[in-house]
């Protein structure tokens, strides 16, 4: 694997990833420095990896012997001391994947970098400290995930059908392949991201009585705010929501969402940088006026609602009726095609023609008596599925029949000759002809109906 796409998805998606996480520590104001680091170290390790061209080198090796030995160091004397488990256990797994990218040559190390870079991205999400602030470099680290996962996949398909071609092919297209496979996955991940319910561990915990301390998530009472439950420590979830979430003490009774009033006390937090936080006021500023200018949109919305309802209350029983209608119809119109569908009127008419033709002896005297038969045949085949084609002749009619049988397509056979004979001959049939066509038909309806 040498496509320089991927590489570069990879190293985004784990700056990202400790991006995330080092943004949990932002108001110690080391924030700049720890993404610097992190982006020089995974941008030479993957430089290494992606030089050695698919096939690991000896250098290689060598470099990773020695990030191996600076991140032990890093362990024992900046990341236990400064930050503690599980903390420091994150950034030693950041160091080894360093490491690992000295020899990135294959697929799977690929797959193993975006593996540990979800790792990372799981613990900084589930965090207390976490809030809707860390969108800012989640959304992007999908993004780079995907993009990643689209590059390795599509120069992996070229690369085969550039071996396999007789001609040399380059890297025409695939940029353009790339960016909308990615979008496509992208759009179709956010439709049904925003199609299905989202239950995050928060708000179960908040519903069945475990204390929270990421701000308001789930119904509470109206006199009780997130973190106020009974027992001990009430205060310390109540204060804690308020200080480390970005939420406020006073969220929107159910909202996952910030006011705009909340969105500037989140922008001004310690450690924030200038782009992030001009974006959270921009963002505020934005939600604020189309606020106002949905305002009499959702006025109007609300009185044609409640005129609606008083409309609806004022004709209960007409409204019910109507409905009670619509759906008879509906079920009406269901029946009638499941009927069609069925043949339940074939069904019906072959019932009618062997209490009329055969217990009866109800047909017409002569000719007409034959042809009464001979449909009524026909109508046997039909409600078997075996119509007969409107151009189709006797014989092409009596060439199917032998789907159900020697016997069957030989009475048939006979019932048709005797009705093609009395249909052309010179003389009409007697009483004794048209009973043996009865007989037969009997014999057909006994097999088939």
């Amino acid at each position: 694997m040498n496509y320089l796409p991927a590489y570069l998805g990879l190293f985004a998606a784990l700056v990202l990833a400790l991006v995330c996480n080092t943004f949990l520590d932002i108001e110690y104001g080391s924030f700049g420095f720890e993404v610097s680091f992190w982006s020089i170290v995974f941008g030479w390790t993957l430089l290494l990896g992606w030089r050695q061209r698919g096939e690991p080198e000896g250098s290689g090796k060598q470099k990773q012997t020695i990030v191996l030995l600076i991140a032990f160091v890093l362990t024992l004397f900046v990341f236990i001391p400064r930050w503690g488990f599980p903390r420091a256990g994150i950034y030693m797994l950041a160091m080894l994947q360093a490491a690992q990218n000295c020899v990135l040559t294959t697929r799977r190390q690929l797959h193993l970098g975006l593996l540990v870079s979800a790792v990372m991205v799981i613990f900084a999400a589930a965090h207390f400290r976490a809030d809707w602030t860390m969108l800012f470099y989640l959304i992007p680290y999908v993004i780079a995930v995907v993009f990643t996962l689209v590059s390795e996949q599509i120069s992996r398909h070229a690369l085969s059908i550039r071996e396999s071609s007789l001609g040399h092919t380059g890297h025409a297209g695939q940029g353009v392949a790339i960016a909308a496979a990615t979008s496509i996955i992208l759009a179709l991940g956010a439709v049904f991201y925003l199609a299905t319910p989202q239950v995050t561990w928060p708000s179960l915990a908040w519903r069945y009585g475990q204390l929270t301390n990421i701000g308001f998530v789930g119904d509470a009472g109206k006199d009780e705010r997130p973190g106020q439950a009974s027992g001990t420590g009430t205060g310390q979830g109540a204060s804690g929501a308020a200080g480390n979430s970005g939420f406020g003490e006073h969220a929107p009774h159910g909202s996952g969402w910030p006011s705009p009033a909340q969105m500037r006390e989140a922008a001004k937090r310690p450690g924030m940088p200038e782009w992030q936080s001009g974006a959270i006021m921009q963002m505020a500023d934005l939600d604020e006026a189309i606020s106002e200018a949905l305002a009499p949109i959702g006025q109007a919305l609300e009185d044609f609602r409640n005129q609606l309802k008083a409309w609806l209350e004022e004709h209960r029983s007409a409204v019910i009726a109507s409905l009670l209608a619509l759906i008879l119809l509906v079920l009406l119109g269901g029946a009638v095609f499941l009927f069609r569908e069925a043949r339940a009127g074939t069904w019906l008419r072959i019932r009618f023609d062997y209490w009329h033709l055969v217990r009866l002896r109800r047909y017409s005297p002569g000719r007409a008596g034959a042809s009464q038969l001979y449909r009524a045949m026909e109508r046997l085949f039909l409600v078997r599925n075996m119509p007969r084609p409107a151009t189709a002749n006797v014989r092409e009619f009596l060439r199917e029949t032998t789907l159900f049988g020697e016997d069957v397509r030989q009475q048939a056979a006979d019932l048709a000759t005797l009705f093609e004979r009395y249909r052309y001959g010179p003389m009409p049939p007697d009483q004794s002809s048209l009973e043996r066509m009865r007989l037969l038909y009997r014999r057909l309806f006994d097999r088939l109906a």
